[in-house]
């Protein structure tokens, strides 16, 4: 099964301590969709992880500006390749991918074709959901409910899931909505305070 192979490409991918340049290059056959998915999984927990969101939130936005433009290559600027992540974060990813694999194989599968979005599109979504990830909001959920959809629609590219393509984005909007919520609460309590 395809979810498995891809478990089986991070396995043998992932060594010791790595930067995200050089795992991005040892992932690279996997595609955009398995980068993203990996990057994303330390944020399906409602806990807020600010200082780790900030960093691999542009990874993922970057990763999603690239699906959308077309790009086959996995390529990242300086300042975010060069970022380390140490054995002890790899091994944490590992094992989250282990039971999120797990998880993918019994529910997601080929299907609803006609709603899968162009390759590109499911990129944008990607791309703004790892924007509003970058986000540093030490709110509960906040990560969560960027992460989900950028892994839906991931997933999705990578299972020719049409039924997680219109749960992505779905649930994209419930984080736009979320977020600007967000930002019209924090300008109503500066006026608040300003009065």
């Amino acid at each position: 099964m395809a979810v498995a192979r891809h478990l089986r490409a991070l396995e043998e991918a992932v060594d010791g301590p790595m930067t995200l340049g050089e795992l991005t290059a040892r992932l690279h056959h996997a595609g955009f969709g398995l980068v993203v998915i990996v990057v994303c999984l330390p944020f399906l927990q409602p806990v807020p992880l600010g200082g780790l969101s900030t960093v691999l939130g542009p990874y993922v936005a970057l990763q999603g500006f690239r699906l959308c433009r077309g790009d086959k290559e996995l390529h990242l600027p300086g300042w975010i390749a060069r970022r380390r992540l140490e054995e002890k974060t790899l091994q944490l990813l590992l094992g989250l991918a282990r039971r999120f694999f797990a998880l993918a194989e019994k529910f997601s599968r080929p299907r609803w074709r006609a709603l899968l979005a162009h390759e590109r599109a499911a990129g944008a979504g990607i791309a703004l959901s790892g924007a509003l990830l970058s986000l540093p909001f030490p709110v509960p959920l906040s990560n969560m409910i960027c992460a989900v959809p950028a892994v839906l629609l991931a997933l999705s590219a990578l299972e020719d899931d049409g039924l997680l393509a219109v749960l992505g984005w779905f649930g994209l909007l419930l984080s736009v909505a979320f977020h600007v919520g967000l930002a019209l609460l924090g300008a109503e309590g500066i006026r608040a305070l300003l009065a």
